[in-house]
């Protein structure tokens, strides 16, 4: 994501609205020693988040944040998951076996989709 992307995305939170994914989102997060290094969100069979401190990039707390939810979701029946990747994370899903489907949104994320079952 670039400078500007990162921006345009910014100014769109509210504090309604971060109170609202709160109460809305299953939310979970990965701690190193006390800290809050990731965390990722699902609703239903999205994820609707999944973020890894800059610090922490390629030491696997995506990765495993991405399978614990994977596993939830597939517990629950869920036959696959749907998400919204940007430009930043598209390669990520793609080596998890996630597949676009679909243009992207306006907002330059590429829809994806992964069999769970």
């Amino acid at each position: 994501m670039s400078v500007v992307e990162a921006e345009t995305w910014a100014a769109t939170l509210t504090v309604e609205g971060m109170e609202r994914k709160v109460r809305e989102l299953e939310i979970w997060v990965a701690e190193v020693r006390g800290a809050v290094v990731g965390w990722g969100a699902i609703r239903g069979d999205r994820l609707e988040g999944l973020y890894t401190d800059p610090e922490f990039t390629g030491r696997g707390v995506g990765t495993e944040l991405l399978n614990l939810l994977e596993e939830l979701m597939r517990g629950r029946g869920i036959p696959a998951i749907m998400a919204e990747a940007s430009a930043n994370a598209e390669e990520f899903y793609r080596r998890r076996g996630y597949e676009p489907v679909g243009p992207r949104t306006p907002e330059g994320a590429q829809p994806m989709r992964k069999r769970l079952s």
